[in-house]
């Protein structure tokens, strides 16, 4: 554990901006090293709200009811609200690269926006406040003190281990993913590798991800969907008319339906495209009605960025 971050003189404010402790001003950068232990009081910071603030669990990533030989060994962590086992409808948020741990889209947009700005606390609070269950995946969380950990030895294994051991056996009916940047790549070959093909997988939503232009369609027996598998990415660049993001056909049902998210900020776009993505959630998908969603997202974009 370290250090809290009200030692390094800031907390967050009743508007979730970070502040000094004495003179409420804004996070003033002084040297590199200052910054990215201040990082990780924001990141211990993230954990308790999303603990105490919404009742979030901070989950052990071992297989249930495995018991370990060694007893030094150690693992890494996720959260799931209370109720994820039983919900009718769960919501699974996967964070990008780098230094970003559960709960957070961007450092900083948390020091220098505002906490809702660069947290997934938002979608936390949405997906509650519609009696959904919440699993938040912690991919980056794959080591300490340089050793690696025990079933979360890379982003991939941490996804694919939650899935098969925590989501799989859920009640869902449903289940909505939102990843943002690097997250999208990890969800796709997590669903590759475990030949993931659960009608209850409804959408995936990215947020300026890449490298992927088609998620899985079939099984592992050659048996495709009876419903749709909607894949929308909201992306951080160009605008809101570009060619590339015309709904069109039946393109989200065999490929990533491009759609502008109403920035060209990389970091911003989980923040942009949020109304626009539980739209497409609560709204159900159908092979008759995803082109209507799609348009009515893209309205929602623009009316929302403005």
């Amino acid at each position: 554990m370290g250090r809290k971050l009200k030692s390094f003189g800031y907390d967050f404010n009743d508007s979730g901006e970070l502040r000094s402790i004495k003179n409420n001003e804004p996070f003033v950068f002084t040297t590199q090293e200052q910054y990215e232990a201040l990082g990780e009081a924001v990141t211990e910071e993230i954990y308790s709200l999303m603990e105490s603030r919404y009742s979030l669990n901070r989950i052990t990533l071992k297989e249930p009811e495995c018991v370990s030989k060694e007893k030094k060994e150690k693992y890494s962590f996720f959260f799931t609200s209370e109720n994820y086992q039983e919900a009718e409808t769960l919501l699974v948020l996967v964070h990008g690269t780098g230094v970003v741990r559960a709960g957070q889209w961007s450092r900083r947009l948390i020091i220098n926006e505002n906490i809702n700005r660069g947290t997934q606390f938002p979608y936390i609070e949405r997906a509650l406040a519609n009696g959904w269950g919440v699993v938040v995946l912690n991919t980056n969380l794959t080591e300490s003190k340089g050793i690696r950990l025990k079933n979360s030895s890379d982003p991939i294994e941490h996804a694919c281990n939650v899935w098969k051991w925590f989501i799989s056996p859920c009640a869902a009916e449903k289940i909505f993913v939102v990843a943002h940047s690097r997250g999208g790549p990890d969800i796709y070959h997590t669903m590759a590798k475990l030949e993931l093909q659960d009608e209850k997988v409804r959408a995936v939503c990215l947020t300026d991800s890449f490298g992927i232009d088609k998620f899985p369609t079939q099984d592992a027996n050659k048996k495709s969907r009876k419903n749709p598998l909607l894949v929308v990415n909201f992306q951080a660049h160009g605008s809101y008319d570009d060619r590339i993001y015309a709904v069109t056909g039946q393109k989200g049902i065999k490929n990533v339906q491009n759609l502008y998210a109403g920035t060209q900020i990389h970091e911003e776009s989980s923040a942009c495209a949020i109304e626009a993505i539980f739209h497409i959630f609560e709204n159900e998908i159908t092979r008759d009605s995803f082109e209507e969603v799609l348009h009515q997202a893209k309205k929602i974009v623009r009316q929302t960025n403005i």
